[in-house]
């Protein structure tokens, strides 16, 4: 069911331009996406992002673009770009064209490929840290696919709507008052020397940066776990931070009325000179 007439803005666009509104991605978030630092042009952590589109496709039923497609994606872009020593790697993996709920039988994908700018945001958010509350909005969980990344962001919009803008990030808790995620991030805590994130088997992100912190702290010795707890598993913590691929760590110094080590924690110090030597971090 080709388009017979687009507009944007009150303007016509052209009969090829227009194919691009048949985009299920467009019309319904069907499709994922993988947000990858690039450092002095190299994308951080690149199998795993991949594999994890690669899961997120599988669970959607969307077929999975070869590495080699995506890899010569990036060294096409990068020969249109100037070079950055810091930058972002945004894929996108689309079902392709099609109307209707219903997903076609045989799905012609789609992968997008674009390098943006590194976001600015304030050194202070690394060292001494942030505040952080509640999002009074719940993440949706119980379904796999709501463990994929995938283009319908809605639920992460309505929270940051929601949430004071003092706050740079936000805990992300589901309907049952159980801790899940930050808007943007995996949240982290520090308890007697163990390393504690939620667990996300059913609704959140498992973060590219989050794995590469669990095994960061066992590397050091510590006790990781994933846990099912409410927010009062923050009251006896010692630290607090949350995580992605982009910020390394954001240490949390106030939540609720208790004021916290941020960057002065062992363990998000440890971890900020760790993002730090990634390339990750406060930047002038």
């Amino acid at each position: 069911m080709p388009a017979r007439a687009v507009l944007v803005d009150g303007e016509a666009i052209a009969a090829g331009a227009a194919l691009f509104f048949a985009e299920r991605g467009l019309h319904y978030g069907d499709g994922l996406f993988e947000t990858i630092a690039l450092v002095n042009g190299r994308p951080l952590f690149w199998e795993a992002h991949l594999r994890r589109l690669a899961q997120g496709a599988s669970i959607l039923g969307i077929p999975m673009p070869a590495a080699g497609d995506w890899e010569a994606d990036l060294s096409r872009l990068q020969a249109l770009s100037e070079p950055l020593s810091h930058g972002v790697l945004k894929l996108m993996l689309t079902r392709g064209p099609g109307w209707g709920y219903a997903p076609p039988a045989m799905p012609t994908p789609r992968r997008y490929a674009v390098i943006l700018p590194w976001p600015d945001r304030p050194g202070a958010n690394w060292r001494p840290g942030i505040r952080t509350a509640i999002c009074p909005t719940p993440l949706a969980t119980g379904a796999p696919y709501l463990t994929v990344k995938s283009l319908n962001r809605l639920n992460q919009i309505q929270a940051r709507r929601e949430l004071s803008p003092e706050y740079p990030e936000g805990i992300l808790l589901d309907g049952k008052g159980v801790l899940r995620e930050g808007i943007m991030s995996n949240l982290f805590w520090v308890e007697g020397g163990r390393l504690c994130t939620p667990r996300l088997d059913d609704g959140g992100i498992a973060g590219i940066q989050r794995a590469a912190i669990m095994d960061q702290g066992r590397s050091w010795g510590l006790e990781v776990r994933e846990e099912q707890r409410g927010p009062e598993a923050l009251e006896t913590a010692d630290e607090l931070f949350f995580c992605n691929s982009l910020m390394g760590i954001w240490p949390v110094r106030q939540f609720a009325a208790r004021s916290w080590p941020g960057s002065a924690g062992a363990v998000a110090a440890a971890l900020l000179t760790w993002g730090e030597g990634l390339g990750l971090g406060a930047r002038p």
